[in-house]
């Protein structure tokens, strides 16, 4: 049933989203050529202003779209008069908050990837081959292969962290809605004044946990991070990060099931 409600959801944004990503995509194309082959006065005027303008309107639609739809569709799909027909389903409330937080997560990946893919693009059709001279540079440099484990062990931390604090993220946000629509009136308000107290609450914690890292020189120098000393302190950084943002997910993900399947009001 999980993969199912992924799907179901998928299909949701992709009606919206599939259409914005191509758009971008396209249009970053067409500004590169542009920069590339249209004479500069043409460029420096107002047409090349107006491009660059709905170039970047295009790549910050995207991501307010993606927030937007993770939060309508949460609201509207388990709050609104649709709760009625997804709380008859087989299945249980888990799955439900589930698949509404993996759905989130796949599409703000994509939303991510096109971004960057986006400015790739432009920068290609502007005629940008020489980045690729300077990657050839970077591998060819004989430090990086004795380096490698140790780089590919950090970078997969580094990106579990940014994963799972996307979902902690999208799970506090549904934590904040849940408590706001316990109330009878003034919903939205009271969802936004229970978002401000998690995001302090976070916020304190967060800002806890870098200190702890500055206090044991982890971040003292970049130069030598991959020393044993200091990479050793660097994956206890992260894995404590890690565990941080599990225990996130998992204290917003429990709030978030207990009203939704204890005190759920959809009138």
């Amino acid at each position: 049933m999980l993969l199912k409600l992924i799907g179901y959801e998928m299909k949701a944004f992709g009606r919206i989203m599939l259409p914005l990503y191509a758009a971008t995509l396209g249009f970053a194309l067409i500004t590169g050529l542009s920069i590339q082959f249209l004479p500069d006065d043409f460029m420096s005027g107002l047409p090349g202003i107006l491009l660059f303008m709905l170039y970047g309107i295009l790549i910050l639609a995207i991501i307010i779209m993606t927030c937007v739809l993770s939060v309508t569709r949460f609201y509207k799909n388990l709050l609104g008069l649709e709760g009625y027909l997804m709380f008859s389903l087989p299945t249980d409330t888990a799955t439900l908050i589930a698949s509404k937080v993996l759905s989130v997560l796949i599409w703000s990946m994509l939303s991510t990837v096109v971004s960057f893919l986006a400015i790739f693009l432009s920068a290609l059709g502007a005629g940008g081959f020489g980045m690729f001279e300077g990657f050839a540079e970077i591998f060819s440099h004989p430090e990086l292969f004795e380096r490698l484990p140790s780089a590919l062990a950090t970078t997969i931390l580094f990106l579990l962290m940014i994963i799972l604090g996307a979902a902690a993220s999208i799970v506090r946000i549904y934590a904040g809605i849940a408590i706001g629509h316990q109330f009878n009136d003034h919903r939205i308000l009271m969802s936004i004044v229970a978002l401000i107290g998690f995001n302090m609450i976070g916020t304190t914690l967060t800002t806890i946990f870098s200190r702890a890292g500055m206090y044991f020189g982890i971040f003292d120098s970049f130069g030598q991070i991959f020393e044993a000393d200091t990479l050793r302190s660097l994956y206890i950084a992260q894995g404590g990060m890690i565990l941080f943002l599990l225990a996130q997910t998992a204290f917003f993900g429990v709030i978030t099931w207990l009203l939704l399947d204890r005190k759920l009001n959809l009138e």
